[in-house]
């Protein structure tokens, strides 16, 4: 338990001080600069380090073309998901939780469907802006292989980034909307996680 909380913490500190590394690169840093820290904060945002990346996708399209942005942003999310499917998986070999979520009749049902269907349920997970992580997570513990599930990645999350760094670009959203923005989506789910864990105590 100590370590579970020492982890969420330690992730959330390394979270923080990066997404205020990249957010001065963004303000105050060169073209090249703003490009390059944006790329770092795209491989590192995973399901392990939760961070959010709409505000510098768009923040990033009042300054590259679209595309730019789409194609740097989905590699960088390429190489998180791949550094997260190596990572989660080394986590639960090294624990009895793998064995007793494989051994659930519910989960090995779950699966039987989900592997008919995991490419394009990873290609809307990336696509889709809902809390669709649970998909990821099953992808890997039924050890779905990583060239396609980094394939399915890229896909889906190509036409977002587009998408999103189009938006910056044709309305020029000013830094301190985006700002509040990144807050929000940092602040919103901690306050979430605290009240249901409040309330699972409670009860």
């Amino acid at each position: 338990m100590k370590t579970k909380k020492l982890y969420i913490i330690s992730t959330r500190i390394f979270g923080l001080i990066l997404m205020i590394t990249v957010g001065y690169l963004f303000l105050t840093g060169s073209r090249y600069s703003k490009l390059v820290g944006y790329f770092v904060y795209m491989s590192i945002a995973c399901l392990i380090i939760p961070l959010p990346s709409p505000p510098y996708v768009i923040g990033m399209g009042k300054i590259f073309q679209p595309g730019i942005v789409a194609i740097v942003g989905s590699i960088g999310s390429c190489i998180a998901v791949f550094f997260e499917y190596h990572v989660v998986t080394w986590i639960f070999s090294k624990s009895e939780l793998q064995q007793k979520v494989e051994d659930s009749g519910l989960f090995q049902k779950f699966a039987r469907f989900f592997k008919h269907a995991a490419f394009i349920c990873l290609v809307i997970t990336g696509f889709a802006p809902l809390p669709l992580e649970p998909f990821r997570l099953a992808a890997i513990l039924i050890r779905y292989p990583v060239p396609k599930y980094v394939l399915a990645t890229f896909i889906g999350k190509f036409p977002r980034y587009y998408l999103l760094a189009l938006l910056g670009d044709s309305f020029q959203i000013p830094n301190r909307y985006l700002i509040v923005m990144l807050i929000l989506l940092l602040v919103i789910p901690m306050i979430t996680t605290f009240i249901l864990n409040r309330l699972r105590v409670n009860t």
